[in-house]
């Protein structure tokens, strides 16, 4: 019964990892092409906030891996 949940969860982990890096590209992309003082404050703060949701996903999509060793 664990392993489909697992599953689940992986997957979903997966996608959201997915849609994290899309999304840091978009803001990345963004600071780039933004003069504007408080907009690039805000965008390395929200890079900052995703960079380390990133990392979180990104840990745990790599667990499996570590358990089945």
């Amino acid at each position: 019964m664990t392993a489909p949940i697992a599953k689940d969860v992986l997957a979903s982990a997966t996608l959201h990892l997915e849609v994290l890096e899309e999304f840091i590209g978009v803001v990345r992309r963004k600071l780039t092409v933004t003069d504007n003082a408080f907009a690039r404050d805000s965008l390395t703060d929200l890079l900052l906030n995703l960079t380390e949701q990133r990392d979180g996903y990104q840990a745990l999509t790599t667990l499996p891996a570590a358990i089945a060793v």
